[in-house]
């Protein structure tokens, strides 16, 4: 009878800590819960997306941040236009947002608002790039995952 009682007990601790969870991952140190540098589909760009929020939480909009940089050179690149698509393709849909860059930060960084996730899975950013003299576009697959 006590083992069948601790049993019970045990499995009525794990699902309090299962469901006390936060949803959300966290960084203790500050560091971005996500950032992949990628190249450019023609090889033009080296392009890093990071998120600028230590934590993560669905749900929820966060900011994120895109660095241009000539392959080439190395040199950051400005003045550039983009437009983000994407989605979850195992789904069949897009973003529940619209996410834009909305502002250039200098040296080749630029804000991104409006990335919200809904669910967890595989989620795809593909981001068209648009300079004075050449365009090129770039994918990123951001897992999220607990």
């Amino acid at each position: 009878m006590l083992v069948k009682r601790c049993r019970h007990l045990n499995l009525f601790f794990l699902i309090s800590l299962i469901t006390c969870i936060p949803v959300g991952i966290s960084a203790a140190d500050n560091t971005p819960w996500y950032s992949q540098t990628v190249e450019s589909k023609n090889g033009v760009f080296l392009v890093t997306l990071e998120s600028t929020d230590s934590e993560f939480a669905l749900n929820e909009f966060r900011n994120w941040q895109l660095i241009l940089t000539d392959k080439a050179s190395g040199k950051p690149v400005s003045p550039a236009r983009f437009t983000i698509g994407g989605g979850m393709p195992m789904h069949g849909h897009g973003f529940p947002s619209q996410p834009q860059v909305t502002s250039h930060l200098g040296e080749g960084k630029y804000s991104i608002e409006g990335v919200r996730f809904n669910m967890l899975g595989k989620w795809l950013f593909q981001i068209e790039v648009v300079t004075r003299t050449v365009a090129d576009s770039v994918a990123f697959e951001v897992i999220v995952d607990f």
